[in-house]
């Protein structure tokens, strides 16, 4: 079986830097973190790999080409591919523009399974899954909090929609889009393999190799018009400590009911 894991990396909503001229944010001067929802994607094939050795898992990303490192990191993780796809010509690309980067890319590999977000700390708009699997041509899920089963045949999975959750069986090959619901954990590159040269299993993709022309790339191939962002600063919160006593769980209990959770 192989699993394709399309994996966004966003701005840390705690460290990044804003240029207000260009009313964007400076992806190069920012922290990037693994999106949370994308983190699951990654982690449920790493365990699918885990169970059977055979699976083949490829991490593929769109970014700077500071992501480099982090890439290889799924390699040293115990992925068997990673690819970073990076052109300056696709900077200021919409989520329709970057379903079609994406897509160009996949069109030429084999797979039975794509795992995505469904959203991002970033944008949150879930386009990209749906987008990429309807040029594909293939089957697709979102909200998806847990997948029960998957094979090459089919995916059974739970999705949450309207607060409801559904149970599906998903002919394969599909594009899963799941949630940060789904509760993985991805782990840790092993100290012995940190900084390990895993040159031969990453590859850096171009628009050389996708050869796309210039009207469907960037911002010039982009429908999508932003006409104002609204930078949200986050308070700082005082943060308190409490005794596990008596004294200290009054504390608690009295906070819960004073902001109604009680």
């Amino acid at each position: 079986m192989k699993i394709i894991c399309l994996v966004k990396y966003v701005p840390d909503t705690e460290k990044f830097e804003y240029d207000y001229e260009t009313d964007k944010i400076n992806r190069d001067a920012s922290r990037l973190i693994l999106n949370p929802d994308d983190k699951n994607a990654v982690a449920f094939a790493m365990m699918q790999k885990k169970q059977d050795p055979s699976v083949y898992v490829e991490v593929v990303t769109m970014g700077p080409l500071k992501l480099e490192e982090p890439m290889k990191d799924f390699v040293r993780l115990g992925a068997d591919h990673a690819t970073l796809i990076s052109d300056r010509h696709f900077a200021g690309s919409d989520s329709l523009v970057t379903s079609r980067i994406i897509s160009r890319y996949l069109a030429s590999k084999e797979y039975d399974l794509l795992l995505t977000g469904t959203h991002t700390l970033d944008g949150g708009t879930g386009h990209v899954g749906p987008q990429i699997a309807e040029t594909m041509g293939i089957n697709q899920f979102s909200n998806i909090v847990a997948i029960k089963e998957a094979t090459p045949a089919y995916s059974i999975v739970e999705a949450l929609q309207e607060e409801k959750t559904y149970r599906l069986k998903i002919e394969n090959p599909s594009v899963l889009s799941v949630t940060h619901q789904m509760n993985l954990r991805l782990g840790f590159v092993r100290y012995e393999n940190i900084g390990r040269n895993v040159d031969d299993q990453f590859a850096l993709v171009t628009n050389e190799e996708l050869q796309l022309t210039a009207e469907q790339i960037g911002g010039k191939g982009s429908p999508t018009k932003v006409r104002k962002n609204v930078v949200v600063k986050r308070e700082q919160v005082e943060h308190k400590v409490v005794k596990v006593d008596d004294e200290g769980i009054d504390e608690v209990i009295h906070f819960l009911k004073e902001k109604g959770y009680l």
